[in-house]
């Protein structure tokens, strides 16, 4: 076993994708009204906020099972 191993030419030009880092806005819960930083599609602050404020949701364009 050889520990002078030389990495080929080609190898050291592809760069791996970098992570998209997600942009964070403030915005209120739509549950309990506090104010915190969320993604894109969150819309609950928690969790317990997120399950709270969606079991009994009545809405005609709600998907139905």
């Amino acid at each position: 076993m050889s520990d002078d191993f030389q990495m080929p030419d080609y190898y050291k030009s592809i760069k791996k994708p970098q992570a998209e880092k997600e942009i964070l806005v403030k915005r209120k819960c739509f549950y309990c009204n506090k104010e915190k930083e969320m993604g894109k599609f969150q819309r609950y602050c928690s969790t317990l906020c997120r399950s709270q404020g969606t079991r009994n949701y009545v809405s005609g364009y709600k998907v139905g099972y």
